[in-house]
């Protein structure tokens, strides 16, 4: 007679074998950390350049978003922000409700905190530098353009190429490097 399985047992949990985006499984654990925090929604904190905008997102990062006991509507929203952008700040904190209620899609914060502290830095990307061409590969630029009144396209391309054949020749790539 084959044996009966032990009901007492814990079954195996059943494990997928494909692939999961990075984003499920980092908001999985990312969650219940910003939670704590105040943010029912990680969202808040995850797409806060695309609620506020740039310029904002720039200067400003969220803290905290607490609502009232047993409601979700008239939360206060805890925004931290460099001392010298914090005017500025509490000048623009209706516009600031006003986009965060409006990526909610309801009223759900009623009031603006700022707090005063540094900010984590973040590295700022350095433009990159056109170094003057040689003859070769202006000749070979202006063969794959063209001469003459260049559409917003070529322009586009005509820089890149600008770009590109100045950093080959200064890593010895070019065509005058051999």
């Amino acid at each position: 007679m084959a044996k009966q399985p032990d009901k007492t047992e814990a079954k195996k949990p059943f494990r997928r074998r494909s692939t999961q985006r990075a984003s499920r499984v980092a908001s999985s654990l990312v969650t219940p950390a910003l939670r704590a925090k105040g943010f029912a929604q990680a969202e808040v904190v995850t797409r806060w350049a695309y609620i506020v905008g740039p310029e904002l997102a720039e200067s400003t990062l969220p803290v905290s978003l607490r609502f009232p006991r047993g409601d979700r509507m008239g939360a206060t929203l805890t925004v931290r922000c460099e001392s010298a952008f914090a005017p500025l700040l509490s000048h623009k904190a209706g516009r600031v409700i006003e986009m965060v209620n409006s990526f909610f899609g309801y009223q759900a914060v009623a009031k603006l905190e700022v707090k005063q502290g540094p900010l984590p830095r973040q590295p700022r990307k350095m433009p990159y530098e056109k170094k003057a061409l040689g003859e070769k590969e202006t000749k070979q630029l202006r063969s794959l353009v063209g001469d003459g009144e260049l559409s917003p396209l070529q322009e586009a391309v005509k820089s890149l190429g600008e770009y590109v054949l100045s950093e080959a020749r200064e890593a010895g790539r070019g065509p005058d490097k051999k």
